[in-house]
């Protein structure tokens, strides 16, 4: 059985929708993303020299705004257009890097 699902796998997965792939290749970007975090522990500690409780403490931070973001990002999108919603954080986003490099 696990053969004959084997097989057919292949082929149904290059005839999926556009649709389908592109929130596939964008699913892996943001997990990709996602992997500097444990980097970024050893970055804190090792470069910049904070104490891993230092670190710890920025880690939860950015992960609370993670909450926090969704949440508000879920509500806003049930009042106006989803698509806006997106548009205007990722520009806020790009925004904040900035500042945050200068």
């Amino acid at each position: 059985m696990l053969r004959a699902i084997a097989r057919k796998l292949p082929g149904r997965l290059l005839r999926s929708p556009r649709p389908v792939w592109l929130l596939a290749i964008a699913s892996l970007v943001n997990r990709s993303g996602t992997m500097v975090l444990p980097f970024m522990t050893l970055f804190l500690t090792e470069k910049r020299g904070f104490s891993v409780i230092q670190a710890g403490v920025v880690l939860a931070v950015y992960g609370m705004g993670g909450v926090a973001g969704t949440y508000l990002g879920g509500w806003l999108s049930d009042r106006f257009d989803p698509r806006w919603v997106m548009a205007v954080s990722l520009v806020l986003t790009g925004a904040g890097f900035l500042v945050l490099g200068s």
